[in-house]
């Protein structure tokens, strides 16, 4: 058999599968149903009380604007910036239809497909698989968690720790290893702040709905709400996962058998009234939404957040630091409002504006960036910027930690004489005494020769490390300023810079394991000469961690990480040979819980082992690709 047909065959048996499960539980339920009397069955729902209707449709109301918030996770997942209520709708009418209907997964990216105009079916399909799946997880979560909380027989004893240890184990999967990359696919994780307000949508979304059963029980049914919450959502598990058209059958089966002390025909008079409030009113307003939608289709609106992600290249940044350059290979891009523009980029659980704000207000960014940020599902960061950004932090009520120290020389006034050169005046009579010569390259860049010094720098120091620390790459290195260093025609060794008209900033140092003693040291003197000559004020030989001291021990454990983790001990030694002018660069966040999950995100982004965050949507630096 091919694997045509053979596909074709799981495709049907995937659709066949739930309409026979419907239909072997419609049978047993009909079997009972025969004993009834329909008419007082029907009577004894029109028995209950208009006020209680009401009350219902209002919890079933506050249940779908929960879960209608799903479609904006997910929208800020896939970095789909459009409007928050154009995707609620959607979500809305989507699962009103779908959930009725059955096989939600097609109904529901077909719905979203065509009521949303700006939307490709691709992104329709990936909105609902998203949806689906973070709500079927959500739910088992919840469902362990009310058996915790409202102890029940029904559930076994192991069943909601082994649900909750599976969830904690994904939580940390996805902190850890926030894409998951296999075959050339790659698959983005939601953050853990995407998690707790998906965790924290279905509780409201199965706890409202929950509320507008137990307000329609009829009088003959005696049952608490505690009583009835773990009970109903183990009825609703099993109508989601059964997949039959509005759960038919396998949601009855499981409240007859799980409430066995309490009238059938009174549980069944309820779940009509409930099917007919929390199904049939939604499918039916969503079907004439979703038909005057077809027949007068909406026109497309951008979204309106007052934020924009422009690439480096499009905006001046003569007045911002040299390093920013960084930002065109880790995915980067610079944010633009009303207020000014800052370089950012998106780490697992952060996304991180590195450095001073290139323009306008210093103290105005700190709620754009936090809009931003929301809108990509994460936590907003400031990355190593200066004491003064640090006191408009501080005064906004941020929290604010000293994370590292910037190493500046200033040309003016560098020199190899005095005491505080001895070490580097050593390091370069070493390497002159080794015939080691530097040049600044006038034509190509022998790319071939630097990437087999740069391979084995790594086979020795190991994965280069990530965020604001540049790796080789063809592409990237030609935007910068290149110094080689040669013994006779040997490569040794080659430092790069970011560069602009005022200011230089240290980005990739590669030397061969065997190269002389002090070529590095002479690649960075040469440098620092060539600035001066070239009239650059200042060249910045970037940040070393911040000696690992702090008041408690988790800010300890973190900056002894940090410190380790980004090479602090050999690179304070080295940029201290140049008797540089140590300024300090802070780290701020919204709060100090945020601080510590964006200060953890950021030790994690330095190890590229680590696999990255997905690039800015719009940005050019995830088209980069590594050079092997």
């Amino acid at each position: 058999m091919t694997s045509k047909p053979l596909k074709m065959l799981r495709a049907i048996a995937r659709h066949v599968f739930p309409v026979l499960i419907g239909a072997g539980c419609m049978w047993l339920l009909i079997d009972r149903i025969d004993s009834f009397d329909l008419a007082e069955l029907w009577q004894a729902v029109m028995s209950v009380a208009p006020g209680n209707w009401l009350v219902a449709i209002a919890a079933s109301a506050l249940s779908f604007l929960a879960v209608s918030r799903y479609d904006v996770i997910a929208h800020r997942h896939f970095q789909l910036r459009r409007p928050q209520s154009d995707a609620m709708i959607a979500g809305a009418t989507a699962i009103g239809i779908g959930q009725t209907t059955g096989a939600g997964a097609i109904v529901g990216a077909f719905v979203r497909w065509r009521i949303q105009p700006h939307m490709s079916l691709k992104d329709a399909a990936r909105i609902t698989a998203f949806v689906t799946v973070t709500f079927l997880a959500a739910l088992a979560v919840t469902i362990a968690l009310a058996a915790i909380a409202l102890p029940t027989p029904h559930v076994p004893a192991f069943l909601p720790p082994v649900i909750l240890v599976s969830a904690g184990f994904i939580a940390v999967l996805a902190f850890f290893f926030p894409v998951l990359s296999r075959n050339g696919r790659a698959l983005s994780l939601p953050t853990l702040s995407a998690m707790g307000t998906l965790l924290a949508l279905c509780i409201l979304d199965t706890g409202f709905a929950a509320f507008a059963f137990w307000v329609l029980l009829l009088p003959d049914i005696s049952l608490t709400f505690a009583t009835l919450v773990p009970v109903f959502l183990i009825a609703l598990g099993a109508a989601i996962f059964s997949g039959t058209p509005g759960g038919v059958g396998p949601f009855e089966l499981t409240l007859i058998a799980l409430l066995p002390h309490h009238p059938e025909p009174a549980l069944l008079g309820t779940v009509l009234a409930f099917r007919a409030v929390y199904y049939a009113l939604p499918a039916t307003l969503a079907g004439t939404y979703f038909l005057r939608r077809i027949w007068r289709p909406a026109p497309s609106k951008p979204a309106r957040s007052g934020n924009d992600f422009v690439p480096y290249e499009a905006v001046s940044l003569e007045t911002s630091r040299a390093e920013l350059g960084v930002i065109r290979q880790n995915g980067g891009a610079i944010l633009t409002c009303t207020s000014g523009s800052c370089g950012t980029v998106r780490i697992g659980q952060t996304l991180l504006a590195l450095f001073d704000p290139v323009e306008g207000d210093p103290g105005a960014m700190q709620k754009p960036l936090r809009k931003a940020a929301r809108e990509q599902n994460r936590i907003a960061c400031k990355y190593k910027i200066s004491a003064r950004q640090a006191v408009l932090a501080r005064n906004a009520g941020w929290a604010v930690a000293h994370i590292s120290d910037e190493a500046i020389v200033w040309t003016a006034d560098n020199s190899t004489d005095g005491p505080a050169y001895r070490q580097l005046r050593r390091k370069l009579r070493q390497a002159q005494k080794a015939n080691v010569t530097v040049n600044t390259p006038k034509g190509a860049l022998p790319l071939a020769e630097m990437a087999l010094v740069s391979a084995k720098w790594e086979d020795r120091h190991g994965v280069p490390r990530g965020v604001t620390m540049g790796r080789f790459e063809e592409g990237y290195i030609h935007r910068q300023r290149v110094l080689l260093a040669y013994e006779n025609e040997r490569l040794l060794g080659f430092v790069s810079f970011h560069a602009t008209s005022k200011e230089w900033c240290l980005d990739l140092m590669r030397v061969l394991p065997d190269a002389p003693d002090g070529t590095m040291h002479l690649l960075v003197q040469t440098a620092i000469e060539a600035a001066a000559k070239a009239g650059v004020a200042r060249v910045s030989l970037a940040a070393a961690p911040a000696l690992p001291h702090g008041e408690s021990r988790l800010e300890r454990f973190l900056r002894q990480q940090f410190y380790k983790h980004g090479g602090g001990p050999g690179l304070r030694q080295f940029k201290a040979c140049f008797a540089p002018d140590w300024q300090p660069l802070f780290i701020a966040a919204p709060s100090v819980p945020q601080l510590t999950l964006a200060t953890m995100d950021v030790i994690r982004s330095v190890n590229l082992r680590s696999a990255p965050a997905t690039p800015i949507a719009g940005s050019e630096a995830g088209d980069l690709s590594l050079a092997s």
